[in-house]
């Protein structure tokens, strides 16, 4: 994939950039003058969610970008809002609304429709200035779009963890419930202790479960005689339906008589049986509502009591409605321990499962040692295979952390060209940091020189670098500086 121009239209300004395939440096003399931004604006047209730079809203902006793709050569991409994004493919014209069908459109950027995988190519392929240099394996790639190695080995290796890390959600949320119960219960004691008094509402509470039971009672009830209502009302229909038909039969002695609602053997009864249960079931309902008023009205005097004594403060009222509660401690801590032990396990099995493709593994921990010692950080002593998962960053600072960083990207995209079978565009901005001299970062654009020459690569610098051959797109005082022509 090669990015090969973008147009950003803001108001009566515009600017038109063109990039080429190989190395393109976007450079400034000076921070804050655009080159961040310009870098954002190649990301929001690719329909990421981005957040705004200084004095700049992407959303008021309109972006036309033009990529050249492996297997669909050039796409126009448009964008004049946060919520969707236009693509010409092929001289057709298609929408997509933005978040929810961006996987979709990268499905077609990318060649893949593995949803692990898109995910995590921004994360791969892009270093931005704020965090980018610090994230090394899962964390924050820029405003809510975030990285993790385990779902891009998921991706590169096919491998179907949705169900498992489902359920792995649902537990987590689960225990995080039982641990604030459990927080409430140790409060409640405390209550109890500072007291001397664990207030009751067990009568309230008791009154309440009453009035819900003669509620659904009540219910039920009314059903049932709307029920028999309607069917004495389809009874009567019925009788004036017969008696309008005017049907006649013949009696065995020959006589012709004419069949109504009285002549019809038990019409009357069933009728009168349904009236009498219709009565009855009234007289039920009557009964039932006034038991439920006289309950209602006891609720009413108790609150109005409450109410009466509401001198006390928000903290005194909280305290007597938690310890109300029916808690207890030590089922809620032998809960949590189940939980967290079926958490522990699906954790491993999800863990087992997404490094069961050795060969993946493998080939990004050989790739990772490779740069380290090249860029001297392993002092040609190799890490260890676990340390591709590792959350201990402490141990990293400074240029170390940076040229680490630096190393795992360069992993993470040979690994996904292999499965991709395409080219990826490398977007760094300000690899240059305060504490890397220049000829560290040196060293890792020799690197780049050398193993991804047929990448195109596009930096954010108020450094030069050694390119046999780049392009250099210069921002003077800011990135959007001319008038539209009108």
């Amino acid at each position: 994939m090669i990015i090969k121009s973008i147009n950003i239209t803001e108001g009566f300004f515009y600017r038109k950039i063109k990039f080429q395939d190989g190395i393109n440096l976007i450079f400034s003399k000076k921070n804050s003058c655009g080159k961040t931004t310009l870098l954002r604006f190649l990301l929001y047209s690719l329909g990421y969610n981005i957040p705004n730079t200084k004095n700049i809203k992407f959303e008021l902006c309109e972006v036309e970008t033009i990529i050249n793709t492996e297997y669909l050569g050039d796409i126009t991409l448009n964008r004049s809002s946060k919520n969707s994004i236009s693509a010409n493919i092929n001289g057709e014209e298609y929408t997509y609304i933005l978040p929810s069908e961006l996987n979709k459109l990268h499905s077609i950027i990318y060649h893949t429709d593995n949803n692990n995988l898109l995910d995590n190519i921004l994360g791969t392929i892009y270093v931005d200035q704020e965090k980018g240099w610090t994230l090394l394996n899962r964390g924050i790639v820029i405003g809510s779009l975030r990285f993790n190695i385990e779902d891009l080995i998921r991706g590169l290796s096919n491998i179907d963890c949705d169900s498992l890390i489902a359920k792995e959600s649902q537990l987590a949320r689960e225990l995080n419930k039982y641990k604030q119960m459990f927080s409430v219960s140790q409060y409640q004691k405390s209550i109890e202790t500072e007291t001397g008094v664990l207030f009751s509402e067990d009568y309230d509470e008791r009154l309440e479960t009453n009035i819900q039971e003669l509620t659904i009672q009540k219910n039920i009830l009314k059903k049932e005689i709307n029920r028999v209502s309607n069917t004495i009302k389809k009874n009567k229909q019925f009788k004036k339906y017969i008696e309008e038909m005017k049907i006649l039969i013949k009696a065995p002695n020959g006589d012709t008589i004419p069949v109504t609602s009285d002549n019809i053997v038990g019409f009357d009864d069933n009728t009168n049986y349904l009236v009498s249960k219709y009565k009855m079931l009234v007289a039920e309902l009557s009964t039932l509502l006034n038991e439920i008023e006289k309950l209602e009205f006891q609720r009413k005097y108790d609150e109005e009591q409450v109410a009466f004594l509401e001198s006390e403060t928000l903290t005194q009222s909280f305290d007597r409605k938690i310890s109300t509660l029916q808690l207890s401690a030590p089922s809620i801590q032998s809960e949590i321990k189940r939980l967290e032990k079926e958490l522990k396990n699906i954790r491993k099995e999800i863990s087992n499962k997404t490094r069961s493709n050795t060969e993946v593994i493998d080939s990004l921990y050989t790739n990772v040692n490779k740069y380290l010692t090249e860029l001297k950080v392993n002092d040609d002593k190799k890490i260890d295979f676990t340390y591709l998962f590792t959350s201990n960053l402490k141990e990293l600072s400074g240029a170390v952390l940076h040229k680490t960083v630096f190393a795992f990207k360069l992993a993470y995209i040979l690994e996904v060209e292999k499965a991709l079978k395409i080219k990826l565009p490398i977007i760094l901005d300000s690899p240059s940091g305060k504490e890397v001299d220049q000829s560290n970062v040196q060293l890792m654009m020799d690197i780049l020189k050398r193993d991804f020459s047929a990448n195109q690569i596009i930096i954010a610098s108020i450094f030069t670098y050694k390119f046999d051959s780049s392009n250099i797109i210069t921002i003077n005082n800011k990135l959007i500086e001319n008038m539209v022509d009108l």
